[in-house]
């Protein structure tokens, strides 16, 4: 075993023995999900089984469940640029 891999096995089982963080955002209606980031700046480029949102620079894609996971809520709010608080506030 090399070394790079021997070093990488201790570090892959302990992550898998952390305990998963509770989501900040619950379940959310992905219609209101939708509505609270068009107040954020984004709109819709088209809906399907996911509604696909932009701001011009940054590409976000909802999918339609209700109501929407919290942690697939949180890398949305993540990567649309807005904390979890604020997401909140616009909700």
């Amino acid at each position: 075993m090399s070394l790079q891999v021997a070093n990488w096995i201790p570090f892959f089982h302990s992550r898998r023995s952390e305990k998963k963080e509770i989501p900040k955002i619950s379940g959310v209606n992905y219609q209101a999900a939708v509505s609270a980031l068009e107040d954020a700046g984004f709109w819709i480029l088209r809906e399907g089984v996911h509604v696909v949102m932009t701001n011009g620079s940054r590409i976000l894609t909802i999918p339609c469940n209700d109501p929407v996971h919290g942690i697939t809520m949180e890398g949305i709010v993540h990567d649309a640029g807005l904390s979890s608080e604020r997401f909140r506030q616009l909700l």
